[in-house]
């Protein structure tokens, strides 16, 4: 894979068989203009190249253009997990020997694979990650990277009594944004996971969590009992003081005023009719994560439903010690074979403009006048026809290579 920095001085004209602006229809035989750092004009070559004046011509042939893609959530501090932990049936069997793995690895170890998991993330094409992180080793390895997005300091503390102090942000690339996240509601205390969710709100952050991701966690908080509360225990994490609130994961996260348009639920699986109301109410964002939920035994998410309800809807690769890879194109094929009646114009910008929103990026995930030029050229190994759909289908489905990366 090349690389193009775009430089404030830089005039580009790009063109290629395909560009696809995410915010618009795919434009056969289209270009792309990018002056003093941005995107000035998309549109047919034909006509930009007759008005643009002074720019240099990067003609890329029978390729597509498109916007870098977001993984909304990933934690590449467990990058070093890839292979070594077998695919489960049951989601507490796979828990526990992500616990085992991590305490036998050493730091150094979980330093070398996030910055695996970077390089990585910058070949398949990614712009933008949300990244979550407990031991909060990743903040330094994003120092100085191409890449944008957020880090979530993550908290796992069912007892509470944890005071959060304020983030200091010195440390931390301009290009990202860094706040606290809950791991999840059966792992954080109730005023805690209010702490956590007051001080992403005071600074207009976002609030992300895991939520609804298997049927154990739905009748812990129905119950108060069964594999989560042994788990628990076992870690000498159980509140006895912990009274079930006796309803599923989305409705508990309602009664606490955890729900709204900044809070990023990631994998809701489980989900009921009134859960479905619920999340129509408060509109929270989604992160779907299909090939994390294969391998964690807990099933997928119902997409169309979801798009259904209206709820803005993302896509990540969560961690390689549930994946075996960090491809957002390896997402979109899992998707779009599970739920064909999803349009991959749909998916491509729930992979790009959607992701990118949630996090915050307004001027990142499209190809349109005042966004960045973050880039991918990428070569669909089918034969690429004229048919804008067809096209679509081949970016989703067939195998691909992303050629060039252009970005400033």
């Amino acid at each position: 894979m090349k690389e193009i920095q775009v430089l404030p001085y830089h005039h580009f004209l790009l063109r290629a068989k395909w560009v696809v602006p995410v915010a618009l229809p795919p434009i056969l035989d289209g270009a792309v203009e990018i002056r003093e750092g941005r995107i000035v004009r998309v549109g047919e070559f034909s006509t930009l190249s007759k008005e643009t004046v002074g720019a240099k011509l990067i003609d890329f042939e029978e390729a597509v253009i498109l916007p870098c893609l977001t993984n909304l959530h990933t934690h590449l501090e467990l990058s070093s997990f890839r292979f070594r932990i077998k695919p489960s049936e049951n989601f507490i069997t796979w828990v526990k020997q992500v616990i085992k793995l991590k305490e036998e690895t050493t730091l150094i170890e979980l330093k070398e694979g996030a910055k695996l998991g970077i390089s990585e993330l910058w070949k398949e094409g990614i712009g933008l990650v949300g990244e979550v992180t407990n031991s909060g080793l990743t903040l330094d390895l994003l120092k100085g990277s191409p890449l944008y997005g957020y880090v979530f300091r993550e908290i796992i503390n069912f007892k509470g009594g944890v005071k959060l102090q304020p983030l200091d942000k010195q440390d931390l690339d301009s290009r990202f944004k860094l706040t606290y996240s809950a791991h999840a509601p059966y792992t954080v205390s109730p005023l805690l996971l209010q702490a956590i969710k007051a001080y992403t709100r005071k600074r207009n952050q976002v609030f992300c969590i895991h939520c609804a991701e298997f049927k154990e966690e739905v009748e812990f908080l129905k119950t108060g009992d069964g594999p989560v509360k042994h788990l628990l225990e076992e870690r000498n994490q159980w509140n006895e003081s912990f009274s079930p609130p006796g309803i599923s994961p989305v409705k508990y996260l309602a009664s606490l005023n955890l729900l709204d348009e900044k809070t990023l639920l990631v994998h809701v699986v489980q989900l009921d009719e009134e859960d479905l109301e619920v999340l129509k109410t408060y509109k929270p964002k989604v992160c779907v994560c299909p090939r994390s939920n294969l391998f964690t035994g807990v099933g997928l998410p119902n997409l169309p439903l979801l798009l259904k309800s209206g709820l803005e809807i993302g896509i990540g690769t969560d961690s390689l010690a549930s994946n075996t890879s960090l491809s957002i194109w390896e997402e979109l094929k899992t998707l779009y074979s599970a739920f064909p009646e999803v349009s991959p114009e749909i998916l491509l910008q729930m992979a790009t403009l959607t992701g990118a929103k949630i996090l915050g990026y307004e001027n990142l995930g499209a190809i349109a006048p005042g966004y960045l030029p973050n880039l991918l050229v990428v070569e669909v190994l089918d034969y690429l026809i004229d048919d804008p759909q067809e096209t679509m289908v081949s970016l989703i489905n067939s195998n691909k290579e992303v050629k060039y990366r252009i970005y400033g």
